[in-house]
């Protein structure tokens, strides 16, 4: 076992190569892992008892042993886990199980006799839609016979009251054999980046993370250049990019979960916005890029998960949560899905390449979507990057000492700039003057006679920040924000805060009655709150701002680990007003009003 006395919880113990961030991960405690769990930030330190002695470790690299103690901090915790959402509790019931059953109770007289000593044994009752199904199971059990059978079953419930028996749908029958098939994984698949979480669907305990590119950039960075590639022939390769992201993701997950093997995954559930839904289904996005802009998909697509080619358990199925609208996504519908039940006025900003934005009250919601490009997640710019190693993520201004101040993940030299970099440089560059709030820098003449007016230089024809020389990056290349790198940020700000203000118009709100703002999106969760608002890429005011980090995928995993969710959450096109801004004829007009960087 593995044992968390501060906690007051045990948990058990899988494998040596589990990390201490992985197992803390699992007990519900998750470690802000800022360099993605390489060990070069150090800020994961954490002190473990291990054989009586006590020792202060980096979780994201030591390993677990039998029988050791982590020792976190309940205060640490609370910080970390302040960020998230306190999610309303989840009732455990999984829409796709698996039902162990004893050889010995089955009749292998006949298929049909085989399915009723089935449903003899198990809490529900099965029915076969498929008869291949039932025939090929009566013969794998009778071909291989084993002390244990499992039965796989898409479950549903006829009513909710205790006095009828609840259905399934049988999705196969195999020879139990190398492990119970007990797991699931979901997925939050975004047009730059598809994260994936795997989960022991009978205990609801969490096993692995991962995340990595959309291989689909390859073919564009924002969905209107997805949608330009499908209909230029290339929809197969789309769909084939983003199965091969699912499949390597999940073989990661397996390798962070120690011993687990893909086979005994049962379920996979996916969200996404609704371009990458049909991409991922196979279906042409083509409606989607013209009037009137008609999404394809408008309910749940089910299927066995070998049709997207992964493999995964014989009766493993992969559920795509359908989408509100042409541009508002399923990663939207879980979002809301998956948020507190209060009465409250709230906004909810999902910031990614596409933002998703939606104004909820009394449980309706009105909601829109702003393409505002890969901008603010630091792809495009001149040394923008993800947040990885190397990257500055914090920037700020001293006026006292007419310095900049910047941090990086891992360790020197810096090699470019993430998103909260980029959006903390700008502010900084505001504070100290060099920026007016047009987002142009200061003319040459004002430039020399400010004290960081040689920061200022020109690359060509632009005009460009130095944040940091070649000499202060230790020899390697200087860290630049071009006049280019602003502008495109102000138009993705612009977006946004148009979206923001057509919405609340539309739904009859002022930002003032806002109670809360509810940030999602992995950008959402590190940038500097205070920065964004003296952008203007935030509202300013009374109301609380919540980072919920990525909210889509907590609602994908509600969807794997709760039939109640999954239902809620296929219904909320129901409780939405869908307000399509390209329609709006003000749109325009708020949109170069609000490139002025200014808060709000």
């Amino acid at each position: 076992m593995i044992h968390f006395p501060n906690e007051h919880l045990d948990l058990e113990y899988l494998d040596t190569r589990e990390t201490v961030a992985e197992a803390c991960a699992r007990a519900g405690h998750p470690l802000d892992l800022v360099c993605g769990g390489t060990g070069r930030c150090g800020q994961c330190k954490i002190l473990i008892k291990n054989h009586g002695i006590t020792l202060e470790v980096l979780a994201c690299q030591y390993p677990v042993f039998d029988e050791m103690e982590i020792l976190t901090d309940a205060e640490a915790h609370q910080q970390i886990l302040d960020r998230h959402v306190d999610f309303d509790p989840l009732r455990l019931d999984p829409p796709v199980r698996c039902f162990p059953v004893s050889f010995e109770s089955l009749n292998l007289q006949n298929a049909n006799a085989f399915l009723g000593s089935i449903n003899a044994v198990l809490p529900i009752d099965l029915t076969c839609g498929e008869p291949d199904i039932l025939i090929a199971g009566f013969e794998a059990v009778r071909k291989n016979p084993v002390p244990i059978v499992d039965v796989i079953a898409a479950v549903y419930e006829t009513d909710p009251s205790a006095f009828i028996a609840r259905t399934g749908t049988l999705l196969g029958v195999t020879p139990e054999i190398g492990g119970i098939p007990e797991y699931g994984a979901a997925f939050d698949v975004g047009t730059t980046t598809v994260v994936g979480y795997l989960y022991n669907l009978e205990s609801g305990d969490l096993y692995a993370t991962a995340s990595s590119k959309n291989r689909q950039a390859a073919y564009g960075a924002d969905v209107i250049s997805r949608i330009a590639a499908a209909e230029d022939g290339k929809l197969a390769a789309l769909n084939d990019a983003i199965c091969e992201t699912l499949a390597n993701l999940i073989q990661e997950l397996c390798q962070k979960a120690g011993a687990l093997k893909a086979r005994q995954i049962i379920s996979v559930v996916c969200c996404g916005n609704t371009t990458m839904l049909h991409l991922l289904a196979g279906v042409s996005p083509k409606s989607l890029g013209t009037a009137p802009f008609v999404s394809q998909i408008d309910a749940p697509i089910e299927g066995p998960a070998s049709r997207w080619h992964l493999d995964l358990h014989p009766a493993a199925q992969l559920t795509l949560l359908p989408p509100i609208a042409s541009y508002i996504g399923s990663d939207t519908s879980a979002l809301l899905a998956a948020l507190p039940r209060q009465n409250e006025t709230r906004l909810v900003i999902d910031l990614g390449t596409n933002a998703e934005i939606a104004v909820g009250q009394n449980g309706h919601y009105t909601v829109c979507s702003a393409p505002c490009g890969p901008a603010l997640e630091g792809d495009g710019l001149t040394m923008g990057m993800r947040a990885a190693e190397g990257a500055i993520e914090k920037t700020s201004y001293d006026p006292g000492t007419k310095q900049f101040h910047c941090q990086m993940i891992g360790d020197p030299p810096a090699t470019g700039l993430c998103g909260s970099g980029v959006i903390d440089t700008i502010a900084a560059l505001l504070d100290s003057g060099l920026l007016k709030p047009d987002g142009s820098f200061i003319s040459d003449e004002a430039a020399a006679a400010h004290p960081n007016g040689t920061r200022l230089t020109r690359s060509g024809k632009i005009r460009q920040f130095v944040l940091l020389t070649a000499e202060e990056n230790g020899g390697a290349d200087a860290i630049v924000l071009t006049q280019k790198d602003i502008r495109a940020i102000q138009l993705a700000k612009a977006a946004i805060q148009t979206a923001v203000d057509l919405l609340l118009k539309a739904a009859g709100v002022s930002l003032a009655n806002i109670d809360t703002i509810y940030l999602a999106g992995a950008f959402g969760n590190y940038i500097s709150i205070p920065s964004a608002q003296k952008i203007g890429l935030l509202p300013t005011g009374q109301m609380k701002i919540v980072p919920v980090g990525n909210g889509a995928g907590s609602g994908a995993i509600h969807c794997l680990l709760s039939l109640d969710a999954k239902k809620q959450t296929e219904g909320m096109a129901m409780q939405c007003n869908v307000i399509n801004l390209t329609n709006d004829t003000d749109f325009n007009t708020h949109l170069v009003a609000n490139t002025t960087l200014s808060p709000q």
